[in-house]
């Protein structure tokens, strides 16, 4: 092994051991020769890397918080992941096990699509060689599916890890809501949970996928998004980020195709010590395309968040139309927000902004509510829900919207 190799393994000595490695390999002898040749691939990828320590895309952020030093092994048990899908009619959704039994030609078209790239390629690659689940969803051609699809993961085990590995392929004209969430099997043990997702949007295909996550506080999370938007197809991404002791997020959406549009949406509320540290890209590689980013962090305690966007235009992409904005709300002295918004434009013909505000919370709005016999900690509330009603009004199903707002209204507590 060579000295980068060593290197990573004093911080990852589990993922980067040859024996650990071989041993999970064994387990998925069933699987066909191209995968197996595959995981081993970003394995050895994923040990060769080299920390920087002054990598900017780690800027403002705590590395060693979000490693995985203090991983003990891989979960194994296979109840992580549940459908609520009462109809099929005009989709494929199965766990990846049974993909690559049944299907594994399917897994090998999408085998080679990239990550996001934000920084944190370690854990990415490491989730590409032992990912032991996931789900493969595909709408069919000019299906509409009426009721939202629900998938549920679950994190288990006290210094465990685990990794889902994730496909959405909507071929044209098709259209769907789905809905993931990400909860903890108990409170009383902390895991690793990584979700990495590739999602590849038709041609005018229509897509919300609406993200849930309320890991306990003694967790780590990784969610890795690569996304691709064509032409004239709508992506609407919305995360509700509760849970978790740390959390990196690293979201790319890639417009490769005339008219493509893509929103990316997210509410954060951090508590205790929480660190959340999202990076995102709009990535614009072809005309007439549109993008939206909206992510807001409401921070108590000595919560932390980390936000770095970009919004990069290339060439080609002329008449593009890219908005991006950052605001954070602080309800502690405690709490710390950093913000680094950023333009790469390339093209002439554009139109785009971003801006990002960090405040405290608005005192005469609070005394308003409290002079009128409210408590303290129901002002903040309320103040909040308000703060986040922006990005919650856009999910589209009246109960799960209800849904969010009274899982945000507990986070808070009695």
């Amino acid at each position: 092994m060579n000295l980068s190799s060593e290197k990573n393994q004093a911080s990852n000595s589990l993922f980067c051991s040859p024996s650990f490695f071989n041993e999970f390999a064994d387990r998925r002898s069933w699987e066909p020769g191209w995968l197996a040749d595959f995981r081993k691939e970003k394995w050895e990828e994923a040990i060769a890397i080299q920390s920087n320590p002054k990598d900017e895309r780690w800027r403002f952020s705590q590395k060693g918080r979000l490693g995985y030093s203090k991983v003990l092994g891989l979960a194994q048990s296979e109840e992580s992941l549940s459908f609520e899908s009462p109809d099929r009619n005009g989709l494929i959704l199965e766990k990846m096990e049974r993909m690559i039994l049944e299907n594994p030609n399917a897994l090998r078209e999408v085998s080679n699509l990239s990550g996001p790239g934000m920084g944190a390629e370690e854990s990415y690659l490491f989730a590409r060689a032992f990912s032991a689940t996931g789900f493969y969803l595909r709408i069919e051609k000019n299906k509409r599916i009426d009721r939202p699809l629900i998938i549920n993961h679950t994190a288990d085990g006290d210094g465990l890890a685990r990794f889902h590995h994730n496909f959405i392929v909507l071929e044209p004209f098709s259209e769907v809501i789905l809905i993931e969430k990400i909860n903890s099997a108990d409170d009383g043990s902390g895991g690793f949970f990584t979700n990495l997702t590739h999602v590849e949007v038709g041609e005018g295909a229509k897509i919300q996928r609406i993200l849930v996550q309320d890991l306990n506080l003694k967790s780590s999370l990784h969610n890795f998004e690569n996304m691709i938007v064509r032409k004239d197809a709508l992506l609407s991404n919305i995360a509700v980020h509760l849970g978790s002791e740390q959390t990196r997020v690293e979201s790319k959406g890639s417009l490769t195709e005339d008219g493509a549009e893509f929103e990316n949406s997210s509410i954060t509320l951090g508590r205790e010590n929480q660190l959340f540290d999202q990076r995102t890209m709009q990535q614009h590689l072809s005309r007439n395309g549109k993008s939206t980013l909206t992510f807001k962090n409401a921070l108590l305690d000595k919560s932390k968040s980390v936000f770095s966007g970009l919004i990069k235009v290339e060439n080609d992409a002329q008449n593009t139309n890219a908005y991006q904005t950052n605001r954070n709300l602080l309800l502690s002295d405690n709490a710390e927000a950093d913000s680094m918004p950023g333009l790469e434009i390339l093209a002439n013909e554009v139109k785009c902004s971003h801006g990002a505000t960090t405040s405290k919370i608005d005192e005469q709005e609070l005394f308003y509510l409290l002079s009128r016999g409210i408590s303290r900690s129901v002002a903040e509330r309320l103040i909040v829900l308000g703060f986040f009603e922006e990005v919650i009004e856009k999910i589209n199903l009246d109960s799960h919207l209800e849904e969010v707002r009274e899982s945000i209204a507990q986070s808070f507590g009695t």
